[in-house]
């Protein structure tokens, strides 16, 4: 596994935040995933219904049984928290930035943003 040092020069040297760059690795790996689950489930559905007959009741039954399948897939658990981790890291990363943009604002009331500077040049 990456140290948490060179994810974060990984993630500067693409000018992304480390939480930016875990969410587009994340992307790129569920877009894949789901474009060869795309592939499959067409082939499938090709196969059941033209070539062996299946009939609608038991096309049914299978994808009943292929989506507990999917629900018992790790790596749709592990996406989810890897996604709650990002959001948190995002949400840390909005609230240091909204934190200094406050603390600019109170020392220069001329900065945008700042109603009471605004309002006098009307």
């Amino acid at each position: 596994m990456t140290s948490n040092r060179r994810r974060k020069q990984q993630a500067q040297a693409k000018g992304l935040t480390d939480a930016e760059l875990q969410l587009t690795e994340l992307l790129g790996q569920v877009l894949d995933l789901l474009r060869w689950n795309q592939v499959l489930g067409y082939s499938n559905q090709y196969l059941l219904h033209e070539k062996l007959g299946v009939d609608e009741e038991e096309r049914r039954r299978v994808m009943k049984a292929a989506a507990g399948a999917v629900e018992a897939d790790g790596r749709v658990q592990d996406w989810g928290r890897r996604l709650q981790e990002i959001e948190s890291s995002l949400r840390a990363v909005h609230e240091r930035m909204t934190g200094e943009r406050r603390a600019a604002r109170s020392l220069d009331p001329a900065a945008p943003g700042d109603d009471a500077a605004e309002a006098a040049g009307d």
